[in-house]
């Protein structure tokens, strides 16, 4: 399981280079990707993330089922959405179906990287082995060696 990402779900990079830019390489990791199923895909392997959907007139209905959907599978996942000026009346149904937080603009973008850093602080460390977890704590980080790593 990897540690918690940001997930975003667009048919262009337009907000995931605007996110990028607010974050400026601060973690967490944004994942992009193109569909809903590669995005629930996504989702299972940090189950954690955050995630961000582009809300479209041609794909509503399957948008807001796909929230509802993860919302009741990822229970600890929040669900941000974005839309333009076309889908803006989507915003109430987005939220009812789930969705924390819905993004009209790049300037809001700001509001959804801080949920994202505060989603990325509150989720859990990935468990280590007795070996990395002795890594981490070692006094003189400077001079050890990684750990290689254990197969399950």
């Amino acid at each position: 399981m990897q540690p918690c990402r940001f997930i975003l779900c667009e048919r262009t990079n337009h907000w995931a280079a605007a996110l990028r830019s607010e974050l400026a390489g601060a973690s967490p990791k944004v994942v992009e990707t193109r569909s809903l199923a590669a995005c629930e895909s996504e989702l299972a392997l940090s189950p954690e993330s955050l995630v961000a959907l582009e809300a479209t007139l041609l794909g509503a209905e399957a948008i807001l089922d796909f929230i509802v959907r993860i919302r009741r599978a990822y229970p600890r996942a929040p669900i941000a959405a974005f839309v333009s000026s076309e889908t803006s009346a989507m915003a109430s149904l987005l939220r009812e179906a789930g969705a924390v937080e819905v993004i009209g603009s790049v300037l809001d973008t700001p509001r959804l990287a801080r949920l994202a850093c505060r989603q990325f602080a509150l989720a859990p460390e990935p468990e280590l082995s007795l070996r990395e977890l002795a890594f981490v704590r070692m006094p003189w980080p400077a001079y050890a060696s990684a750990p290689q790593r254990e197969s399950a």
